[in-house]
């Protein structure tokens, strides 16, 4: 069963929707899972098929939009990851003030962007119970500049604060759509395809806000989750290296888990056979942690 939910973040009007289990009774309560989507995502983009399974297997399942994309309120493309993980805490909140949900069972499962966001979540927040990511990363600035030559680094640099400094002194900045932000052509053939299925991904994001991703490090951070951890990666990841996977789990603690999808890329892991395979994965380990 699915119905729309509504909550606030920060003054923001933030859209949901929530899965529960069928044959639903009054009185039942179910443990809860909040799904978090990737970099510029918006909640009806394969989340709904992740959260029908999480609540096939008896989970209530909360999927929604971060401020300002999709169908929540906010500047429109804004991807500040400190306002994303704040966002994730109200939605736990929200949870805690349903009658069916368990409130002391409540979980994170991020993908991508929301999988690096879900481990800030869970080293801030007691209240998560267990934490899935996949295809997450460790370092913001070690993804975006591991390609580039020292002189192109620099160059970024240069660019960036430029960009940042007009920012501040005229409240200015540069709104690049997300396949010229990302620049491996993987990511940029992604976005062409499914933004003609899903045309609010078409969102201009500002162009400094590539310093607040650069920033964003759940690497220095998942040593202080205390709960436990599953790692799902793809071996022939570009967006999202398997190499950062590997540093995400030997910095856990235990109980953790690794599983590494042999010959898939970044984007092979929302195909139909996948999506099915690591909500199960997911689903195991919520299950029996």
């Amino acid at each position: 069963m699915k119905k729309s939910a509504q909550f606030y973040s920060e003054n923001h009007k933030i859209q949901a929707d929530l899965y529960l289990p069928k044959n639903h009774k009054k009185g039942e309560k179910w443990p809860a899972i909040i799904l978090c989507h990737g970099f510029a995502g918006i909640r009806e983009a394969f989340l709904p098929e992740y959260a029908t399974e999480f609540a096939r297997n008896g989970f209530a399942a909360l999927i929604f939009d971060y401020r300002g994309f999709g169908d929540s309120e906010g500047a429109r493309g804004r991807l500040i990851p400190d306002e994303q993980i704040t966002d994730i805490r109200n939605a736990i909140t929200y949870l805690q003030t349903l009658d069916e949900i368990d409130v002391n069972n409540i979980s994170l499962w991020g993908t991508s962007f929301g999988g690096a966001n879900a481990i800030c979540v869970a080293a801030m927040d007691k209240r998560v119970k267990s934490l899935v990511v996949q295809l997450a990363f460790g370092n913001g600035e070690r993804v975006i500049k591991g390609n580039l030559s020292p002189e192109d680094q620099k160059k970024l640099d240069t660019v960036l604060q430029r960009a940042w400094e007009k920012y501040v002194t005229k409240n200015k900045s540069l709104g690049l759509s997300p396949d010229q932000l990302l620049k491996d052509q993987e990511s940029k053939d992604f976005y062409a395809k499914v933004e003609t299925k899903y045309p609010k991904l078409d969102v201009k994001i500002p162009f400094v806000s590539l310093k607040y991703i650069m920033e964003h490090k759940p690497e220095n951070h998942i040593s202080n989750v205390t709960v436990p951890v599953l790692i799902i990666a793809a071996e022939k990841d570009k967006p999202c290296p398997v190499e950062e996977s590997k540093i995400l789990y030997e910095k856990a603690n235990n109980p953790k888990k690794l599983h590494i999808l042999k010959n898939t890329k970044h984007y092979d892991v929302y195909a139909p056979h996948n999506l099915t395979l690591t909500a199960q994965k997911a689903v195991e380990w919520f299950v029996n942690t």
